[in-house]
């Protein structure tokens, strides 16, 4: 459906870039809102489930810092997530033996376990995007990439 639809927009847009930048910003919000369900079955906010693929794609501890420099939303809170993380069981936080003002976070077994079901499941979420081949969701990535400076 057409953004125009979508919002019941009944003046046009000024412009093709405000209504890029509208459809942008609607459409961000409705995968999010998708993203919140999918998680929730898991017990996880999209958040934490980044936080999750990060540790699992560093392969070893890394500390809080090197985490928030890779997170996808910059601005989240990413020291309370971590500890929101660890009461659940799913990260560890431990002392470097190199240096020991540094603290290193790892996944634990049943984080592990978890990003196995995620893994298996992801279909689910990845079906909101099944009005587009993959080579349009190819081409739209590469749009949205020269479009960030």
């Amino acid at each position: 459906m057409q953004i125009e639809k979508e919002i019941n927009q009944t003046v046009p847009f000024k412009s093709a870039y405000q209504k890029l930048l509208v459809n942008i910003m609607y459409t961000y919000n409705w995968i999010v809102a998708k993203q919140k369900v999918f998680f929730k079955t898991f017990d996880l906010t999209p958040k934490q489930y980044n936080i999750l693929r990060i540790l699992k794609g560093a392969g070893k501890p890394i500390t809080v810092i090197t985490i928030r420099k890779r997170m996808l939303d910059k601005m989240s809170d990413t020291s309370r997530i971590v500890d929101r993380l660890i009461k659940k069981g799913l990260v560890l936080k431990t002392v470097s033996t190199n240096d020991k003002r540094r603290v290193d976070i790892s996944l634990t077994q049943a984080a592990e376990e978890i990003l196995t079901r995620i893994e298996i499941n992801l279909s689910q979420l990845e079906n909101g995007f099944k009005n587009i081949s993959e080579q349009e969701a190819l081409e739209l990535s590469a749009l949205l990439d020269k479009m960030r400076p």
